[in-house]
């Protein structure tokens, strides 16, 4: 599915500069960094025509623009933003989601990150409610506010805009005050048998998690393997199961099973 069918999924039809700003999208989502006058003539536009779509772009936080080009790439220091990697492996997403879900018991209690492939366990966790939900993600709190049966427990802290969620010290406090039966995780990249991403405030968060649950579970899908990033976050033998999709490298496997890692296809 392409980023224009998810942005007008179900919606009125695209105007002209929406689509051409779905088309810069689809080029940005290789990881490549453009030249914005490349870009003009790729789409037959001009210059001032382009800038103006970046910028429109830029406010949502899915692109950053620096000396003449633009991006959406990941880098050691920067994670793109929720919205854009909201839009990224859907389906993927979604596998996850359900599978993490179909691990869950009525009466549990859970801890949820931020990650954009966590949110999509709102669009399962209705069917196993009674449940209590611990999040610092906005959009699981939008999402599961008005549903019956669902114990939803904000962590509060300072709002990222970038993550769309809450970080912090107030944020961990929050977390560590509680004891739960689940965390479900995702994380930016696996390399080896580490997990790491951009930003240590995120990582503090999420170990936060990982101490307060009795099981923990991971999400990722194959694009987590393509990455760097810079803060180690945990081991992934310190998931007592790890939810894979996509075309996870037999390599990838073959070391994952060699470590003991209880791991499932999905």
């Amino acid at each position: 599915m392409s980023v224009e069918d998810n942005i007008s999924d179900g919606a009125e039809p695209l105007s002209k500069s929406e689509r051409r700003r779905s088309r810069i999208l689809q080029i940005l989502m290789s990881g490549a960094t453009v030249q914005i006058r490349d870009l003009a003539e790729q789409l037959g536009v001009s210059l001032m025509t382009v800038h103006r779509d970046l910028a429109e772009l830029e406010k949502e936080g899915l692109v950053r623009r620096l000396r003449g080009a633009v991006s959406a790439e990941k880098s050691l220091l920067f994670e793109s933003s929720y919205n854009f990697r909201g839009r990224k492996q859907i389906e993927e997403k979604r596998r996850l989601a359900k599978a993490a879900v179909a691990r869950l018991e009525p009466g549990n209690a859970v801890v949820c990150d931020d990650s954009t492939t966590t949110y999509h366990i709102c669009d399962y966790i209705e069917e196993m409610a009674p449940l209590t939900v611990i999040t610092n993600a906005v959009p699981i709190l939008e999402r599961l506010r008005s549903v019956p049966d669902i114990d939803l427990i904000a962590t509060g802290g300072r709002y990222h805009a970038g993550y769309n969620g809450y970080f912090g010290n107030a944020c961990e406090r929050t977390i560590r005050s509680f004891h739960v039966d689940v965390a479900i995780l995702s994380t930016t990249t696996i390399q080896g048998l580490s997990l790491y991403t951009p930003d240590e405030t995120v990582v503090r968060a999420k170990q936060a998690m990982m101490e307060i649950a009795r099981r923990r579970i991971l999400l990722a899908d194959a694009t987590k393997l393509q990455f760097t990033a810079l803060n180690y976050v945990a081991q992934i033998t310190d998931f007592d199961l790890v939810l894979l999709t996509g075309d996870v490298p037999q390599a990838n496997l073959d070391q994952f099973r060699k470590a003991g890692v209880n791991f499932e296809l999905v």
